[in-house]
């Protein structure tokens, strides 16, 4: 039986994914689905850096994965990629956030929230995750990232780029900077925004069901 991992977004939870769970256990899966840092009954620590919640999955990796993932989710399954290559079957990664290459690149978002929105926001989900975790990681993803550049050509696992469209609040633009820096990446859009799996399960499933399909042994 093959491992499948899911990872959620910033603020959101493990839950967000069990309507999807039987589906890949349908399809052969072990599934997990862990909290990330700061969230639910993870550790809460910080500062949250990006290398933290990867570090966080690695340590909890025994073996060849699939890892599936939202916004946050889909950075850290991608970092994980980037530092194991070889661990990673395939790859889902739903609206990712892409940072810059270097200072003079553009940002993951089409805007700009300042500190004090992202503080604010994260007290409105204070029961879910640590208020100060939004910040920590929005500063974090708009820093340039030039080793995980560095390391996307060496993920050679089939990826699955998902774009939410015009109603997400990322560049959408940069998704296509990301698949050319892989061998093997194809990008879907479905107009969703930015919680595809959330506001189009059945649109999100139809795209992930078939790529994560395989024939055992």
């Amino acid at each position: 039986m093959k491992d499948l991992v899911c990872l959620h977004a910033g603020t959101s939870g493990p839950s967000t994914w069990d309507r999807f769970v039987p589906e890949f256990e349908g399809l052969g899966y072990r599934v997990r689905c862990p909290a990330l840092l700061g969230h639910g009954t993870a550790p809460r620590r910080r500062p949250y850096r990006l290398s933290d919640f990867r570090d966080q999955v690695l340590s909890e990796l025994d073996g060849p994965v699939t890892l599936v993932g939202n916004s946050l989710g889909a950075f850290v399954a991608s970092a994980v990629a980037v530092a194991e290559p070889d661990w990673v079957e395939r790859l889902v990664l739903e609206e990712i956030p892409v940072p810059p290459r270097n200072a003079q690149d553009g940002s993951p978002t089409t805007r700009h929230l300042p500190s004090l929105v992202l503080r604010a926001a994260g007290l409105l989900t204070r029961g879910r995750c640590d208020p100060r975790l939004l910040d920590d990681v929005m500063t974090d993803l708009r820093r340039p990232n030039p080793a995980w550049w560095t390391g996307l050509p060496e993920v050679g696992a089939p990826t699955l780029i998902l774009a939410g469209g015009p109603k997400s609040h990322l560049d959408q633009s940069r998704f296509a900077l990301l698949a050319n820096s892989m061998p093997n990446a194809t990008i879907r859009t479905v107009d969703a925004g930015h919680r595809i799996h959330s506001a189009r399960p059945g649109r999100w499933l139809a795209e992930v069901k078939p790529f994560l399909a395989f024939k055992s042994a």
